[in-house]
């Protein structure tokens, strides 16, 4: 279980680098992610992603909460691409909550008819595959925008 209370006394560039540190971190769980998929061991990427969701909003949550504040109140002017960026987080947290899980029901519900519907499961397997590849490639652009853009504008305002 992961706590998601904010330490508002962290200062923002030791915040900063611990993010960096964390985007550092989802990215070797990405590699292990892609290397299930390679393998078609889908599950196993399921799992993966699964396991670290908690993390991820965790993470998305301090950055609204403790980079957005700071940019709102000292460089607002110049926050409409961070503001762009953080609204990613909400395609991020539906992925992670809801259809992750609507993958799993229909892998579980794939295997059922297994036997019958062989084809239908490598469609299946292929289209899982998919989106797991576009999430976890969305989610490095993400982190590679908040680190070019709402992380020196943090700094900057703070």
């Amino acid at each position: 279980m992961v706590d998601y209370r904010i330490n508002f006394n962290e200062p923002i560039p030791q915040m900063i680098q611990r993010l960096k540190k964390e985007h550092t971190n989802f990215e070797i769980i990405f590699k292990r992610t892609e290397k299930c998929i390679n393998e078609n061991a889908i599950k196993d990427a399921i799992k993966i992603i699964h396991d670290m969701s908690e993390s991820i909003i965790k993470h998305a949550v301090e950055e609204e909460a403790r980079l957005m504040r700071v940019i709102m109140q000292n460089a607002k002017e110049e926050s409409a691409d961070s503001i762009k960026i953080m609204q990613e987080h909400n395609w991020v947290v539906d992925f992670l909550k809801h259809k992750l899980q609507n993958i799993e029901d229909e892998i579980n519900q794939q295997q059922y008819h297994r036997q019958q519907q062989q084809q239908l499961q490598l469609q299946l397997q292929e289209k899982v595959k998919g989106e797991i590849n576009e999430f976890i490639t969305n989610l490095r652009n993400h982190f590679s925008e908040e680190e070019q853009i709402v992380f020196p504008l943090a700094l900057k305002a703070d």
